[in-house]
């Protein structure tokens, strides 16, 4: 199958400053692809979040939407169309007083009928369990909700890729299985997504992940082949599951371990 989204040699310099904050990266995705870019904070993860749906223009290389490039103006539209972000930050996400028309708002540009943006609309509220809270303030959800709708801004215009930068931040433990119960049930029904996060737990169930470091790609492969590299991945400043970690500590630095029940099994060997 051939890749739809391309990057392509692709550089980023900040205005102003000599600083580079992506280097040289190459990816090609192809439809349904769940892709995780791991990486520390200032590791160039967001960076490259945002020159992945043209919020920046790489300074070297190229992104490529079937096609569209990033870097023409004239064709920003047709990738909006196809990329949708999703903000670390959900506050910075919301333009609506109300969660009905903080959904509403993006399908409401589309050339769309009043019934089918109306369904449109419904249909995100019922996914992403929001249809009591339809008539609050955005502001005032909880981490999760806000989590929930900003995911749901998104998913109603129907992108064919997602972007979810850091979708676990900040969230308590049932926030966090509920989002990643939610992002998997996305994943599984055939939706592209590229998650950008610091924690390999939420990118075990990934097709494949990147390492970033200083803004270049590191280290690419099967998420369980950074189990087996505990010691570098924490080098690289990725948070390793829980019991990846306590393997590490005990001394099992090359056993891919991912829960207790694991661990103990290796233990009693």
């Amino acid at each position: 199958m051939a890749p739809f989204f391309v990057l392509d040699q692709v550089s980023y310099c900040y205005p102003g400053s000599s600083t580079t904050g992506v280097c040289q990266v190459n990816l090609e995705l192809e439809p349904g692809t769940f892709l995780a870019v791991l990486g520390a904070n200032g590791s160039g993860k967001s960076t490259l979040a945002r020159l992945c749906c043209g919020l920046l223009k790489p300074t070297a290389g190229r992104v490529l939407v079937e096609g569209y490039s990033t870097a023409n103006d004239d064709e920003l539209k047709e990738i909006y169309r196809r990329v949708g972000l999703v903000f670390q930050h959900p506050d910075n996400q919301f333009v609506a007083g109300t969660v009905e028309r903080e959904i509403a708002f993006g399908v409401e540009n589309r050339t769309l009928s009043p019934a089918v943006i109306r369904r449109t609309v419904d249909e995100g509220l019922v996914r992403f369990g929001l249809e009591p809270r339809k008539n609050v303030s955005p502001h005032s959800l909880s981490g999760g909700e806000k989590r929930l709708l900003s995911l749901a801004d998104i998913w109603v215009l129907k992108p064919k890729l997602i972007l979810v930068d850091e979708p676990l931040a900040m969230l308590d433990p049932g926030a966090k299985k509920r989002i990643t119960r939610l992002l998997a049930d996305l994943r599984y029904s055939g939706q592209s997504m590229i998650w950008f996060t610091h924690g390999l737990l939420e990118a075990l169930t990934a097709d494949r992940v990147l390492v970033m470091a200083g803004g270049r790609v590191v280290w690419s492969g099967p998420p369980a082949g950074l189990l087996t590299m505990a010691e570098q991945a924490r080098a690289w400043g990725i948070t390793l599951p829980p019991a990846t970690e306590a393997a590490y500590r005990l001394g099992l630095k090359a056993t891919a371990v991912t829960n207790l029940d694991e661990l103990v099994s290796v233990l009693w060997r």
